[in-house]
């Protein structure tokens, strides 16, 4: 489809074309994984090994296939809508306006939360490298860098991350030809090709398969991100055909890193689990007993990096999120401006800039608590809205039961046996988030007798 079949489709939805089209496969495949940051496999590592004793790559497998299923129902989705919003956008017009108005609620916690796990992460880690620099200057300058990137506009936002994913791509990889070798010469398992690496059988019959789910809800963090391509869906080019393609991309390409990552940290050391002196930092530890010290130094930095490189693509899909519910009506008109030069959402880029700086207040586990509720929240309800809009409003005449009921049923349910593993804490928190955002649309369309504002369902 050319650009001009694009803004015509954007003008049946009742949008203009506002934002540049200036971003090809290539750049949203590098946004994606900006986003999700690849060296964010090391940070979970050390608490997942300990919660599966040591399967950590089973449960990369385990919300790796919920993710490929989530990922097609996002390719399917974009290609009907191709339009900023992600799952608000896509459940609004193919379910319900009340309940996409309250998907995209919980799945902007994500969002928004993102960037400030980002900021704080960074600081956590440089502050070893650097203690007598205060936590607070470095939050504060990370913020005011990732608001000035974004503001400017996305072209420099899409260099910049391509820059930045590609020095953590490098150090991923150094990483996995130094353990291969450690391993080939007979250090950690002693081998390369090992079963237990992924599937050990003696600690499944001893502590069953909740654990292993247990930490697939814990790692689905990692894989957040593919779905932030959507939200630049109006700045890409051949949106219905590229956004759908980088998803798919970012997604299976990002969980064969971790899968590979996480089993070779296992058998470099495979019973590290047990011996962890902070779980936290076990991926750490493991790379400091394969290389030096001061490759643990160099990781540091490389982690920095990425927390920085994902922290300035969340907060920019963050900001495009708030731009599409202020455009509908649903946030006040300022979140729909638009830089009448850089054509970028401004007043949602300075907002995330203001979440990001709460950094400075509230815990990374309290922060980090809301994050998979809402992201699985949404990734159910996206599935849901393929069988929506394909399978009952299309009358299943553009493909099949498989593809327009069966698989995406089948996403929904694995995306919603990762959601119920969540914890206590995450569940009573997230309902929380939503209870606020079923107050907020009760009020915004008089206890829901109307629609939400400028909502063209049917359209």
């Amino acid at each position: 489809m050319s650009q001009e079949e694009t803004d015509v489709t954007l003008d049946r939805f009742g949008y203009k074309q506002e934002l540049r089209r200036v971003l090809p496969l290539s750049f949203l495949v590098f946004y994606g994984l900006a986003y999700l940051c690849p060296v964010t496999v090391y940070s979970t590592f050390g608490l997942v090994a300990q919660q599966t004793h040591g399967m950590v790559a089973l449960s990369y497998v385990l919300a790796l296939i919920g993710m490929v299923f989530t990922a097609y129902a996002y390719m399917r989705m974009v290609r009907a809508y191709p339009i900023a919003g992600s799952a608000y956008s896509y459940v609004q017009r193919s379910i319900n306006p009340h309940l996409g108005f309250l998907a995209g609620w919980a799945i902007l916690m994500d969002y928004m939360l993102l960037p400030m796990i980002n900021y704080m992460l960074a600081a956590i880690f440089i502050k070893p490298v650097l203690p007598s620099v205060p936590t607070w200057i470095w939050i504060v300058g990370l913020v005011a860098t990732v608001t000035v990137v974004n503001y400017i506009g996305i072209n420099l936002t899409a260099w910049a991350s391509n820059i930045l994913i590609i020095i953590q791509m490098a150090f991923v990889a150094a990483f996995m030809i130094i353990a291969a070798c450690y391993l080939a010469n007979g250090h950690g398992a002693g081998t390369v090709f090992d079963i237990k690496g992924i599937y050990n059988a003696a600690e499944i019959t001893k502590m069953g398969w909740t654990p292993l789910f247990l930490g697939a809800s814990v790692l689905v963090l990692s894989f957040l991100g593919f779905d932030g391509i959507t939200t630049v869906a109006e700045e890409a080019i051949d949106p219905e055909k590229n956004v759908g393609k980088a998803i798919m991309i970012t997604c299976l390409g990002a969980g064969f890193i971790f899968v590979v990552v996480a089993y070779l940290l296992q058998l470099a050391w495979p019973d590290g689990w047990l011996h962890f002196k902070t779980p936290d930092s076990g991926a750490w530890e493991i790379i400091v007993r394969v290389t030096t010290d001061w490759v643990g130094v160099f990781f540091t930095i490389i982690y920095v990096i990425g927390c920085f490189a994902s922290a300035m693509a969340s907060s920019n899909s963050a900001a495009r999120l708030l731009f599409g519910m202020g455009r509908d009506g649903l946030l006040p008109k300022p979140f729909a401006k638009v830089h009448p030069k850089h054509k970028t959402p401004t007043f949602a880029i300075i907002v995330m800039g203001i979440i990001g700086l709460t950094a400075l207040g509230p815990s990374l586990a309290l922060a980090a608590s809301l994050i998979n509720f809402g992201a699985l929240a949404g990734f159910t309800m996206v599935n849901l809205s393929v069988i929506a809009h394909y399978y009952q409003r299309e009358k299943n005449v553009v493909g099949n039961t498989l593809s327009n009921l069966i698989v995406p049923l089948i996403g929904a349910v694995v995306c919603y046996m990762i959601w119920w593993n969540l914890s206590p804490a995450s569940k009573c928190l997230g309902f929380t988030w939503l209870a606020i955002g079923i107050i907020m649309l009760a009020f915004k369309t008089r206890y829901y007798t109307e629609l939400p504002p400028e909502m063209k369902f049917d359209e």
